[in-house]
């Protein structure tokens, strides 16, 4: 951060603060007051400014000078050699780029012929074909060498001169130009066939064409183009009267500065004179090798001063800039405007700082004399200054020399300015009249005010919570009076030209004509959930209406409203909007908590903090437009000033870079790798160093992404590149400002193994035919030999199948637990034995089941009871005679048809008992089984069903019975 003398500072509350006054404002006129009797601070504004330190790959950062390539790299030379700013970082220059791994580096400059050259406090180095290079590490130096080594020296003054470079060496100029293919150093006086060495004690440098301008430690100035020198006369120089820099401005006045003085020699006969530098003390007599100037975009001429401060001369006009935050008065050593016109400054032991917004905003703050740093309205007096209200007080400031010139402590949260000299300020204490060039005032008890507005003439509109209020500004003795018919909570509201009130309520808009007829125009909002907070007009027929939840535009036809569009939040970039305002180009400005939106017709543009907003936290109402197309915008950490709008919505396409490669450990360069499957990582950044920090990435590499992915971060990893040439292609979107760059690519090439070239592939396919011509061979031998056992086999086979399809018939019949028929072969027995059976013959049917079969499972295992089952099918078995059967007909039930003599109760209650009579090879030698049973012999003409449910029946009453028994059903 750094502060201009001569701007003021601004603020921001949340929600509920713009509504609700809390209670610690009670406190704020006695604090106010106190501040009020202070005299107004002589600093001003403040610029945020973004570091690049050791974080940011400055291992060191003790700054000497910098300067930008053509493809916009930042080159930095600092006290262990060069680094340049690949986009995303500062990466060091080293012996990969043939350079000394340490060093002091002093400056670095490039040719006419496009070389660039690297000077060290004790060698010089240049890299040829600067435009050829992919990227500054890929540079390749080499050392300039003239037979005899340089002398030690860390005040190299160098420029850049007629296809060469002239560089100081201690009490001599030299001069570094191509001889052959090779550079020779050689002394500049000998060069230019000069008699002896005029060219001595130089401590500046400045080319002016074919002329070179020289400044010497005792206050000559002089021009050099051949073997003459001629040296100007100038008016007496303060001591010290060394001269540390030289420069020209566009109308090619030159101007030199000692330690406390700036020289004006004009091109043309006037006569040269002599400015005092603000603020220009002892701070850098030690460091006058440090001294330097430089051009901002706008053509102001920027140059170090004392304590924390720049020096800026505008047109022959001084002020100070103050370097804001936690830095120490360590020196100035850079000062360079890049080609986005932003501000490099080094700085001895902090780094190298980017002042964003350099000459496009000013910042004001308590510090610059304003009453508080929380800004909330502004108004401009006619012709007069610029009224700011605050938590703590509300100042003026004249906008012409950037001082505040007087504070009234009293806190307030909305201000207009009458054209009678009038101040009316709203807090919470209610609405105070001041006069602005006396101290009288006059307070009205009308509390919540939420909007003051200037009417026609001298109407003074104050909207409140409780109802509008009517005042007179010619007759400020008079006390406001209510509005007839106007009783509501009024949010905001403005008076158009034709005298129309447009009044915001909570839930509708409302408009009262001049004659005092009214309209609702908006009897609710179509978003049930917004809540309206400002209000702006357009032109005649359209209105912006915004507030939490999002933007209306609106238009109409007097009373007839033809159309209401709400603003999709996405698209603008915020949904909770404090403040509007409508500047002369029709260009639509919304302050939130995230910065400002800007609408130019087209598209939505947010200007944050990284375009030199001093903070994002917009305050209600807190936007103004200034007479001359500026912008005021009040924040909680202060007042912003965008002086030039244009300068922020001008497109910058984002210029993103692939700064490096990787395949592994190894860089990758470009052409055709080694196969290997070592990962892939890929660092880019962006030279737009102004919307770099809400930039974000898409990239793709053909044949590993199907689709685009995105990114925040400046680097992505592969796991591995598939052989084959492939393209990583890259671009950068802005989210704020809708735009994105053309896509840059880079190509990677991966070997295929060697297992897969065409030779390898060759032989495989000539092996491949041979094997196959061997094992069909092979394989006819083989078929004779097989078709002779075939027959064999065969038979065999058959035999087996057969064998096994009557296993299988078999298997089919019983159940594969207890050996025993299963239910379908007993079913389909008991029902052809019925049919078979002679009448005569006696057949019955009986049902055994175990009882309590559930209990012995539950308590002895499922394994327990298999094993029970086993066992009954064994006994069954072994229990019937030669024509009875048994099987299985379901879980633990039986069904056992028995014939002939068999077929009576007896035998059955017998058979039964052999089954309760469970031995010990189940495993359980206390496990007792028990069954019961239900039979019926089988009638004249009975079917297999009903003698089965004839069964069951006794069954179950059998089991109903007690168990352990056997029922014959009748």
């Amino acid at each position: 951060m750094f502060t201009v003398h001569e701007p003021p500072g601004k603020t921001r509350h949340s929600l509920f603060r713009r509504r609700k006054i809390p209670a610690w404002l009670i406190f704020l006129p006695c604090t106010a007051a106190f501040l009020a009797g202070a005299p107004p601070s002589a600093r001003g504004q403040t610029i945020p400014t973004t570091l690049y330190d050791a974080a940011s790959g400055l291992t060191n950062i003790s700054i000497m000078s910098a300067m930008q390539l053509p493809t916009g790299q930042i080159i930095a030379a600092t006290q262990h050699g060069f680094y340049f700013f690949d986009g995303r970082r500062f990466v060091p220059f080293g012996p990969e780029q043939g350079l000394p791994a340490a060093g002091v580096g002093v400056a670095a400059a490039q040719t006419g012929d496009g070389d660039l050259i690297l000077t060290y406090a004790d060698m010089i180095y240049v890299a040829h074909n600067l435009s050829a290079a992919a990227s500054p590490d890929r540079l390749r130096f080499q050392p300039v060498d003239n037979g005899r080594s340089l002398g030690h020296d860390s005040h190299r003054r160098i420029m850049p001169w007629r296809g060469g470079l002239v560089v100081t060496d201690r009490d001599r100029l030299l001069f570094i130009h191509k001889e052959g293919a090779r550079e020779r150093i050689s002394l500049l006086a000998s060069t230019l066939g000069m008699q002896g060495d005029p060219l001595t004690d130089v401590t500046a440098l400045h080319e002016d064409g074919d002329t070179l301008w020289i400044g010497t430690s005792n206050g000559r100035l002089c021009a050099v183009s051949g073997p003459d020198l001629h040296c100007p006369s100038l008016p007496s120089l303060a001591e010290p009267r060394g001269l540390g820099a030289i420069t020209q401005d566009r109308d090619g006045t030159l101007l030199a500065r000692t330690l406390h003085e700036l020289v004006v020699v004009p091109r043309g006969p006037a006569a040269p004179h002599v400015e005092t530098i603000p603020h220009a003390g002892r701070q850098y007599e030690n460091y006058q090798h440090l001294l330097t100037m430089s051009w901002s975009p706008q053509g102001a001429l920027i140059t170090q001063a004392d304590n924390d401060e720049l020096a800026i001369r505008t047109g022959g006009t001084w002020k100070t800039v103050t370097l804001d935050g936690e830095l120490s008065n360590s020196p100035l050593t850079a000062l360079l405007f890049d080609q986005q016109g932003a501000l490099w400054m080094g700085r001895m032991g902090y780094g190298l700082a980017r002042a964003g917004g350099f000459g496009t905003f000013e910042t004001f703050s308590r510090r610059d004399g304003l009453a508080s740093d929380v800004m909330w309205q502004m108004a401009r007096q006619p012709g007069g200054p610029l009224w700011i209200a605050s938590d703590t007080g509300i100042s003026a400031l004249d906008t012409r020399t950037n001082t505040v010139v007087r504070t009234i402590g009293q806190a307030g949260f909305h201000i207009a300015a009458d054209r009678h000299g009038g101040i009316w300020q709203a807090g919470p204490e209610g609405v105070v009249y001041h006069d602005a060039q006396t101290d009288w005032q006059r307070d009205h008890a009308i509390k919540r005010v939420n909007q003051i507005l200037i009417g026609r003439g001298d109407d003074i509109w104050l909207l409140s919570d409780h109802g509008a209020w009517l005042a007179d500004a010619a007759r400020r003795d008079q006390e406001p009076v209510p509005v007839p018919g106007l009783d509501g909570s009024y949010v905001t509201g403005l008076i158009d030209a034709a005298g129309t009130a447009w009044l915001v309520e909570r839930g509708r808009l409302v408009a009262r004509h001049a004659d005092g007829t009214m309209a609702i125009m908006l009897p609710k909002w179509t978003l049930a959930t917004f809540a309206p907070y400002v209000i702006a007009m357009q032109d005649d027929h359209h209105l912006w209406i915004g507030g939490q939840g999002g933007l209306y535009r609106l238009t109409h036809d007097g009373d007839r409203v033809q159309d209401l569009t709400f603003c999709d939040p996405a698209v603008i970039g915020n949904n909770m909007l404090y403040s509007l305002v409508i500047d002369r180009h029709g260009r639509v400005w919304a302050g939130s908590d995230r910065g400002v939106n800007v609408f130019d017709g087209k598209r939505w543009v947010t200007i944050t903090e990284a375009d030199g907003l001093v903070s994002n936290d917009l305050d209600q109402d807190s936007l103004l437009e200034d007479a001359d197309g500026s912008i005021w915008i009040g924040t909680s950490r202060g007042l912003s000033h965008l002086l030039r709008p244009e300068a922020l919505l001008t497109d910058i396409s984002p210029q993103p870079v692939i700064t490096a490669m990787a395949l592994g450990e190894h860089p990758y360069y470009g052409g055709r790798a080694a196969f290997s499957r070592a990962p892939l990582r890929v660092t880019f950044g962006t030279l737009d160093y102004r919307d770099a920090p809400r930039l974000r990435f898409r990239y793709r590499l053909e044949g590993a992404d199907e689709s685009w992915n995105e990114t925040a971060e400046g680097s992505v990893r592969y796991p591995s590149v598939p052989p084959g040439s492939h393209r990583f292609m890259l671009m950068a979107f802005d989210p704020d400002r809708h735009q994105q760059s053309a896509i840059v690519t880079a190509r990677i090439t991966m070997a295929h193994p060697w297992w897969d070239g065409w030779a390898v592939r060759g032989l495989a396919a000539v092996c491949l035919l041979l094997a196959g011509y061997m094992a069909w061979r092979i394989r006819v031998g083989l078929l004779i030999k097989q078709r002779r056992k075939l027959q064999s086999i065969v038979d065999r086979q058959t035999q087996e199948i057969r064998a096994a399809h009557q296993a299988l018939i078999e298997q089919s019949r019983l159940d594969s637990l207890t050996g025993l028929l299963n239910r379908g072969a007993i079913q389909s027995l008991l029902q052809s034995s019925l049919a078979e059976l002679p009448a005569a013959t006696p057949l019955m049917a009986g049902l055994i089941d175990v009882d309590h079969f559930k209990q012995i499972n539950d308590r002895w295992g499922h394994l327990t009871g298999d094993d029970v089952l086993t066992e009954i099918g064994s006994r069954l078995r072994q229990g019937l005679s030669g024509g009875d059967a048994a099987g299985r007909y379901g879980g633990e039930e039986f069904l056992v048809v028995l014939m002939g003599e068999s077929a009576t109760l007896p035998h059955m209650q017998a058979l039964c008992h052999t089954l309760g009579a469970m031995p010990a090879t189940v495993g359980t030698p206390d496990l007792v089984v028990t069954v019961s049973a239900g039979i019926a012999l089988a009638c004249a003409n009975e079917t297999w069903q009903s003698l089965i449910e004839r069964a069951d029946k006794a069954l179950y009453r059998a089991k109903a019975e007690g168990r352990n028994r056997v029922i014959q059903a009748p």
